[in-house]
């Protein structure tokens, strides 16, 4: 169950692919996996309590997600070679192994509020899969590049549920917040989203923050070649 080469390269938008075939589901069922979920016999307004404090929890869930995974790129060293595996045992890797990959589970599974009743299992177990292939993917690169090294920080470090302890000493690598935020700047934008759409429950202002958080994505992603370009001169 190893993701293929192509799959492991494009991670990130196979995820936001598997993401919006779920979406899809809305053409079939036109209702809410959270307004599924509510007890029926609620009032109007009573629902909509209910939901909004859902979508906080929603966000909240999606805040602990985004931290870790800022966390996370902030203690990644970056690698100038293109075909290298980044390999870190400092800041959040001396918990669990693959803190990045549980940051991304928490917002795939908050973000899921915006999912149909049918989507949203739909959603789950194909990320899930998905997140399992990738993570299989890494291991299997970091074992080859690495080896012995990899495999003994392996056998200390839980590959997802984190140790409530530090299995390794800090290796003194400080971390790169700027960079980490401005590269997952994006993360934060669903963030607020969650937030906007709690207070708010309104479908324009929930599709107006999506749609600046995507806009500023696709920025990134054009401006991210360039800044790499300037940081290795």
């Amino acid at each position: 169950m190893v993701a293929s080469e192509f799959e492991y390269r494009h991670r990130f938008w196979m995820i936001v692919l598997v993401y919006v075939a779920a979406y899809a589901f809305y053409n079939l069922n036109h209702l809410n996996i959270l307004y599924a979920v509510v007890p029926w016999n609620q009032g109007v307004l009573q629902k909509d309590m209910l939901v909004r404090f859902l979508y906080a929890a929603a966000a909240l869930l999606a805040s602990v997600g985004a931290i870790l995974l800022t966390w996370s790129t902030a203690c990644r060293p970056h690698s100038a070679m293109k075909d290298h595996t980044a390999f870190s045992i400092t800041g959040p890797f001396r918990y669990v192994r693959n803190p990045q990959y549980l940051s991304y589970f928490f917002l795939i599974l908050a973000l899921g509020t915006f999912q149909s009743l049918l989507g949203f299992p739909v959603m789950l177990l194909a990320e899930m899969i998905l997140l399992l292939r990738l993570v299989a993917r890494e291991e299997l690169r970091l074992e080859q590049e690495y080896g012995e090294r990899f495999r003994a920080y392996a056998q200390r470090v839980p590959r997802f549920l984190p140790s409530l302890h530090p299995r390794f000493e800090d290796d003194g690598q400080l971390p790169q917040w700027r960079q980490a935020f401005w590269d997952q700047a994006f993360q934060w934008g669903f963030v607020a989203t969650l937030l906007a759409f709690a207070c708010t429950l309104s479908d324009p202002i929930g599709y107006a923050f999506a749609g600046t958080t995507l806009s500023f994505l696709v920025l990134q992603k054009l401006v991210q070649p360039l800044m790499i370009r300037l940081r290795r001169t």
